[in-house]
């Protein structure tokens, strides 16, 4: 699945609504430049999700304006959307970026239980990428020092300073979601798509 999927059906899953109102969204939110998805790809996820059944539209008419269909998200879709967003993140080692954007369409598709587990394997995933990169940065500064170009020691350090930094939003994320102060988002425990 797409980003564009991802968004089309966790939109419309919020409430129906019809491709311009998704377009305006996906402007609003810059998604273009922060996510990489264009419009013309979210319009073209409307027409193939609804192709596939994933979404459903309904020829809406407001007053004198012409007609405009409407997409209802359909269980098939729902479901979808759930089995993709937990594929997503339970691939603990893509780019930060990536996995924390496709946390924003976790919201009622996943359980609690389950997304703080996943939480604590994205966390358990950095904490041994830092433990690799620490023992491999002693061994690159066994070379040749001036073969080593100086910007691969600031390339480390950012990459450091970036794990420090989501392992604290991470468990922060995680202690947020064990208060229970948000139990609305997630999937009742016993509750199945």
């Amino acid at each position: 699945m797409s980003k564009a999927h991802m968004i089309v059906l966790s939109l419309v899953g919020e409430m129906p609504m019809h491709g311009y109102q998704i377009g305006q969204l996906v402007d609003q939110f810059k998604l273009p430049l922060w996510a990489g998805v264009t419009l013309p790809a979210i319009y073209k996820a409307i027409q193939t999700l609804e192709t596939k059944k994933y979404i459903r539209g309904e020829e809406v008419r407001e007053s004198n304006n012409p007609p405009r269909m409407v997409f209802h998200l359909e269980a098939k879709g729902k479901k979808y959307l759930a089995e993709t967003v937990r594929g997503y993140l339970e691939e603990v080692h893509k780019h930060g970026h990536e996995w924390w954007f496709t946390m924003m369409f976790a919201k009622n598709v996943m359980k609690k239980s389950e997304l703080l587990a996943l939480i604590l394997k994205r966390i358990n995933c950095i904490e041994e990428m830092g433990k690799i990169q620490h023992e491999k940065k002693g061994l690159l500064w066994t070379l040749d020092k001036d073969k080593v170009p100086f910007v691969h020691e600031h390339m480390i350090t950012l990459g450091s300073r970036c794990a420090k930094m989501e392992l604290q939003s991470l468990q922060e994320l995680y202690d947020d979601i064990a208060t229970g102060n948000h139990d609305g988002y997630f999937l009742d425990e016993g509750a199945s798509l």
